[in-house]
């Protein structure tokens, strides 16, 4: 190893076009170099610095800092520094030009400048490595820290194979619609296939998004608000601020707004629009105007909801002309497809079977199948019973040309597996006169959006007496976390006020009145193992959040529609929840709201299950127990019960053998789903990655420990080239890991894949 010496002249190997660098300070340990012609320093260490030292030899012309040229005679050497002779004077080599380079290829070969043969095999497998990535079919898919489930890696890879994606992603609540997506704009930034994204949220999901893109796939969105816009166009007034980044989330209130900033998202146009709850996109409302005007100028739209109808027929109509409104034109032709769906769905099933066609499913399937498939069937219809492989395509087309053909995705719960058992535990109280008129007021406020809220008091309202009991008893089993919803931030507050003077606990809260950070940091503290233990949500707190690690749920009041129900429900209920989750639903007896709670409980089992078809059956009986429950008629509530029970059968067995099989035919196939998980767990198993990264971190000065299997921590304080891509650069030491498992379980630990 070379000697270092103030003065002295040495290359970077890694980076030549810095220039000739010199040494200014010398340690034990690491060496500083100054380039003057780039005006920068860098820091090496001594052991691993990829430098060379310049020496040039006689006959060599060489020039010094004054810009004089001059040919080598000879050379000697004082203190470690090199001094060059010619025949009338002589130059120090600190006193050569700076501006010296050996950039070209051929520059470098006549000077020496030849590199290790080591490096030059590790940069061959690098080269390999890049190969395999890029042709690899799962690329973008193993960079994710997320579980591997199945259908959620089908419906990205399916949707990411599309040229230009326009979906409705309307799995049920609790199945990963936000990792699908992430999936999909991971997959297709990665393969380049798209630049420019902007994500629409409503305003309490935008900062959830946002760390779930970075923490999760590695993802920097910038977040479009007020005080972002204002400081770029305050120092060009002619800028656009949704230029200046690619990639940006956005709150639809903020656009909807403020039409100086919508106008500039809509003329920056996009690769890739996401709205995520999006059956809040009700017709000739701001929002879906928004969502109109900028779908045009974005080549591809994905729109997230778990509850696709919950506003309608005709709203979900036209939340598809948005995906595509050639083919999205009629809604009563689309009415009229939707009536066939049990037919064809029927055929399917036959197909599937490799049962035998009759004469007029041959003509019927010849009829909206493709032109060569429709020929082909024609000319023997029983070509479906003897090539499997026709059949295969014959199914795809259908599904392709028939109804929402690949616009909508939606896997069901009962399909799937990983769910936990939910307990419904409800809960009747006594309460006096006075206790159940609060009800009735409380009931109406809940049934009026427009009504003024009432000043709530809840210091003699039993339920309250019942949590704070709960609370107490969950503090002796591991501080259990609880979490509570109810309709209103007043309620919310009503709340917080008797159990603050009733029990001596951690409480956060979750409602619209607070900002975006502070719900983000209650959420955090709510999931902190010695954090809150129970966070009180207003509604806003049952759409999007994830909070599966508390297992205990209480319905402080009851929504009147059960597809807000199973969102509130869904908020811990969600595939990967390791626990049984106990449903609480407290409710003063005679009241409206136990009787609400009767009809999901006996007639629905919307506590203990997922009810299919929710929004047909709310459609239908919805006026009546609304009556019913009005007129406070226990009577009739029985017969209601019953009723909705019957119905709950006839539109749950129509939709597994209709329209819901259709669309899970589209939105998961196992075998395709279960090759990609198989494929990532051979590369995630596969020690390529972790060898050739140890040699990369020698080769740049990065020190490594192994602290157990696939785990290290990194010392980069000695980084050869400050531009290294590692996360958390910044820092001197981190924690990576090469193993999935590991980067699940400990977020603090980097994740390292070949997508990264």
């Amino acid at each position: 190893m070379d000697s270092y010496k103030t003065g002295q002249r040495w290359i970077s190997e890694m980076e030549p076009e810095l220039g000739l660098g010199i040494v200014s300070q010398v340690d034990k340990r690491v060496v500083k170099i100054q380039f003057p012609a780039s005006q920068c320093e860098r820091i090496y260490a001594i052991s691993s610095a990829p430098l060379k030292r310049v020496q040039f030899k006689t006959g060599d012309t060489i020039n010094s800092k004054s810009g004089k040229s001059f040919e080598i005679i000879s050379i000697s050497e004082a203190d470690g520094i090199l001094i060059y002779h010619s025949e009338s004077e002589e130059l120090p080599e600190n006193r050569l030009s700076d501006s010296l380079s050996f950039t070209t290829p051929m520059d470098r070969l006549l000077n020496g400048f030849i590199d290790p043969a080591g490096d030059f095999n590790l940069r061959y497998r690098a080269l390999l490595h890049q190969y395999q990535s890029r042709k690899s079919h799962i690329r973008g898919f193993i960079g994710g820290r997320i579980s591997l489930i199945p259908h959620q890696l089908y419906v990205a890879e399916t949707v990411a194979a599309i040229q230009i994606p326009r979906v409705l992603l309307s799995d049920e609540t609790g199945l990963g619609k936000t990792i699908e997506v992430c999936l999909i704009l991971h997959r297709l930034l990665i393969n380049e296939q798209i630049s420019r994204v902007l994500i629409l949220l409503p305003n309490s999901l935008v900062n959830q998004w946002f760390i779930e893109l970075i923490r999760k796939f590695n993802l920097v969105f910038r977040i479009f608000d007020e005080e972002y816009c204002e400081s770029i166009v305050s120092s060009d007034p002619e800028a656009n601020p949704f230029l200046e980044d690619q990639l940006g989330i956005c709150s639809i209130e903020f656009l909807t707004s403020n039409p100086q900033w919508e106008k500039k998202a809509i003329e920056a146009g996009w690769d890739m629009l996401v709205i995520d709850e999006a059956h809040h996109l009700t017709v000739n409302s701001p929002s879906y105007n928004l969502a109109a005007a900028l779908s045009k100028v974005s080549q591809g739209l994905m729109l997230l909801t778990a509850t696709p109808e919950q506003l309608g027929h005709e709203s979900h109509f036209a939340r598809l002309q948005l995906l595509d409104p050639s083919r999205y034109h009629d809604f009563t032709l689309f009415e009229k497809e939707e009536n066939q769906y049990l037919k064809i769905s029927t055929m399917v099933n036959k197909l599937l079977e490799g049962g035998k066609l009759n004469k007029t499913e041959v003509a019927q399937l010849a009829a909206i199948s493709s032109g060569s498939n429709s020929s082909l069937l024609k000319k023997d219809p029983s070509l479906p019973e003897k090539d499997e492989s026709f059949r295969d395509n014959l199914i795809d087309d259908i599904l392709d040309r028939f109804g929402t053909g690949r616009a909508i995705f939606r896997n069901t719960r009962t399909a799937m597996s990983g769910f936990p058992e939910r307990i419904a535990g409800l809960v009747p109280l006594e309460g006096n006169t006075e206790i159940l008129q609060q009800q009735t007021t409380e009931f109406k406020a809940g049934m009026d959006e427009n009504q003024n809220k009432p000043a709530y008091n809840y210091n003699a309202d039993p339920r309250l007496s019942w949590l704070v009991n709960l609370l107490q008893k969950l503090k002796k089993y591991k501080n259990q976390k609880v979490l509570l919803i109810c309709q209103s931030i007043e309620k919310v507050k009503a709340i917080e006020d008797v159990l603050r003077k009733s029990i001596k606990t951690n409480i956060a809260l979750f409602h619209e009145d607070l900002s975006l950070i502070q719900r983000d940091r209650n959420a955090s503290w709510f999931a902190e193992q010695n954090g809150a233990q129970i966070l009180l949500c207003s509604e806003i707190g049952s759409e999007g959040r994830n909070f599966q690690f508390a297992h205990h749920l209480v319905l402080f009041d009851l929504p009147f529609d059960p597809e807000l129900l199973e969102q509130r429900i869904g908020r811990l209920d969600r595939i990967g929840q390791k626990h049984v989750i106990q449903i609480h639903v407290p409710f003063i007896i005679g009241s409206e709201f136990e009787m609400i709670a009767k009809w999901y409980h006996e007639g629905l089992n919307a506590f203990n299950e997922n009810v299919s078809g929710s929004y047909q059956i709310f459609q239908k009986m919805g006026p009546q127990i609304k009556e019913i429950v009005q007129t406070k008629d226990f009577s009739k509530l029985k017969e209601c019960i019953k009723e909705t029970g019957k119905l709950k059968e006839e539109i749950s067995e129509k939709l597994k053998k209709g329209r819901d099989q259709l669309l899970e035919l589209n939105s998961y196939r196992p075998d395709i789903a279960k090759r990609l998980v198989k494929n990532i767990r051979a590369l995630d198993k596969n020690s390529n990655l972790e060898s050739f990264m140890l040699s990369i971190f020698d080769l740049y000065g990065i020190h490594e420990e192994k602290i157990s299997s696939k785990i290290y921590r990194l010392d980069i304080s000695q980084l050869s080239t400050p531009d290294f891509p590692l996360p958390s650069v910044k820092q001197d030491v981190l924690v990576i890991t090469f193993d999935r498992e590991t980067a699940l379980n400990h977020e603090n630990i980097e994740f390292l894949s070949w997508d990264h």
